[in-house]
């Protein structure tokens, strides 16, 4: 395992361990799912001509109010409180941040950068749902495990079928063009997103956190902020 990845797993056990923080933490992946309904045309359902693209988009929006619902659950078995963050600290909101503005005159093209945007989030989703997963069996409620495994599973969906949206609907050349587009504008937010929550959390949590374990999320978190500019 490399080195990231056993910080991964530990800072995540970390939070689960503590109800105060797993809350927190549940509530940033909560407010993620529920972007699409609190941003106006998120899902760019009047782009989409084919019927099994469009059916797949409505039911992976499905999918994300039955996370909503699960993860409402999840954090509510753990006695802390469900939150509406402010859109500028949704996950969602970082990446469109980062993400250069594409042409939109051509109604396919427009379609194949969301559903790459929408790919890339997804990724990004699931492998931190891997390890909170693995986290989730120190947690002081069984509860999270179980929803955490189902949003998991559709999360893992969704980011298949759309990276095959992106090649179905414009030329090959194009769609690894705007996929490449969005992987880069997905890492700079992830950096972004995760050094800011990473201080957060240390700042507000400040006592839940062992000194050691305090010491060494700080200096991750000063690393990512670093990369950014590097």
């Amino acid at each position: 395992m490399s080195i990231v990845s056993s910080l991964k797993r530990r800072l995540h056990r970390d939070i689960v361990a503590d109800p105060v923080l797993h809350g927190r933490v549940l509530n940033l992946y909560l407010n993620g799912e529920q972007y699409p309904h609190r941003v106006a045309g998120y899902f760019p359902m009047a782009a989409v001509e084919d019927v099994a693209l469009e059916r797949r988009m409505r039911a992976h929006l499905r999918e994300e109010d039955k996370h909503v619902a699960l993860y409402s659950r999840a954090i509510r078995a753990l006695g802390e409180p469900v939150v509406e963050l402010p859109l500028p600290e949704v996950y969602n909101t970082v990446i469109l941040r980062h993400t250069p503005p594409a042409r939109a005159d051509d109604r396919r093209e427009a379609l194949a950068n969301f559903l790459s945007h929408l790919h890339f989030l997804e990724t990004r989703v699931a492998q931190s749902l891997e390890f909170h997963l693995d986290a989730c069996a120190h947690s002081a409620s069984p509860y999270p495990a179980k929803a955490v495994d189902v949003i998991l599973r559709d999360e893992r969906g969704h980011a298949a079928y759309t990276r095959e949206a992106v090649f179905e609907l414009v030329p090959r050349p194009m769609a690894h063009r705007i996929l490449a587009v969005h992987r880069r504008a997905e890492t700079r937010a992830n950096r972004e997103f995760s050094a800011r929550e990473l201080k957060r959390l240390l700042c507000h949590e400040h006592s839940r956190f062992a000194a050691s374990s305090r010491a060494l999320y700080a200096g991750a978190a000063t690393l990512l902020g670093g990369t950014l500019h590097g």
